[in-house]
Formats: C-alpha cells, structure tokens, sequence
C-alpha cells in the first residue's frame, strides 16, 4: 500500500508539472497573456521566445517581431511595439486579410513584414518565378497553403495563389479541416 501512495504522489506531481508546462507552452505559443501598453519586448521574448525576424524603426528600437509557429504550423504571430518599447498589439497574420494586403508590385521584405517568414519555397525556373509558401486555416476551416509568387529577375510580387495544402493531403481535390486560431 506504501508503495502505491508514493506512486501516486510521483504521478500527481508529474501530472501538475506537465499541466504547468502545457499552460505556460500555450502562453507562450501566442503570448496570450502580455497586456498591450504594459508588456515590454523583453516580456514577450521571455513568454514567445527569440523571435525569427526582428524590425526596428530609424532609431535602432524593436518595432516589430515576428513569431512562425511551425514547422508546418499554420499560424505567424506579429507583435508590434511603440516607440516606447511597449507592446501595441500581437496579431496572427496568416489569414485572407493579410494575404491581401499583399500588391502586385510589393518587395520581399513587404512581404515579410506583412506574413512573416514562408514555410518553404518552389522556383519554376521557365517561368523566372519564386514561390514562398504558407500553410493557413482558411474560412472555409480547411488546411490551405497561401503561394507568393516572386519575379527571380526584380525580386518583386508578381501575384499570389491558394491550393489546398499538399502537407495535408485529404484526398482527391479537398482540403483537411482545420480549427482557426482564436486566441485562446
């Protein structure tokens, strides 16, 4: 009977460790918990971890940072700051609304700035075109993957496309359902 009690204590005790380090992974996976004007970059490092791309205004401060959440995740977090260092918002940008925001025309760092860094990438050499691809939850809740075509020549967007995400194969022409980040 000991031994089962002190089984059972390790287990609760693992079972709350793992719990709390699931709950903190979750905050930190979109930093769920930094307060806008209050949150400072360092918070959101020390809760999101080393951002993949780092922006800074003409001043040398952070202004922007961003968080790709992959491999083959299908959310990009962006946090923004004031010139103050505080945090002005953190946003998920892989949706229909930032893909369009994206113009024929647009450089690659345009695009990085708006959607963060790609997923992978595909070059048709025929055509002179670079593709950088995103894996998304569409409205439709269904596994997409968002395509920025570049120029190879001028480095410049020439268009963008949505297909079904060859990463999630669900058969035929259909995509996998998803769930979207709610930010919860």
């Amino acid at each position: 009977m000991h031994a089962l009690r002190t089984l059972f204590k390790h287990h609760k005790a693992w079972l709350l460790l793992s719990v709390t380090a699931f709950l903190y992974g979750c905050a930190g996976y979109s930093g769920a918990g930094l307060k806008p004007g209050i949150a400072t970059i360092t918070d959101v490092e020390s809760t999101m971890g080393q951002p993949a791309l780092a922006w800074k205004n003409k001043q040398g401060q952070v202004v922007q940072l961003a968080y790709p959440r992959g491999p083959a995740g299908y959310v990009t977090f962006m946090a923004f700051f004031n010139d103050a260092g505080k945090l002005e918002k953190i946003e998920q940008v892989l949706d229909e609304r930032h893909f369009a925001l994206i113009k024929t025309g647009a450089t690659q760092e345009e695009v990085l700035r708006i959607i963060g860094p790609y997923r992978d990438t595909n070059v048709f050499s025929a055509r002179d075109e670079l593709d950088w691809n995103y894996g998304y939850c569409s409205q439709n809740l269904q596994r997409m993957a968002y395509s920025v075509m570049f120029d190879t020549k001028t480095g410049l967007v020439t268009g963008g496309q949505t297909n079904p995400d060859p990463l999630f194969p669900a058969g035929r022409m259909y995509a996998q359902p998803c769930a979207p980040w709610t930010g919860n």
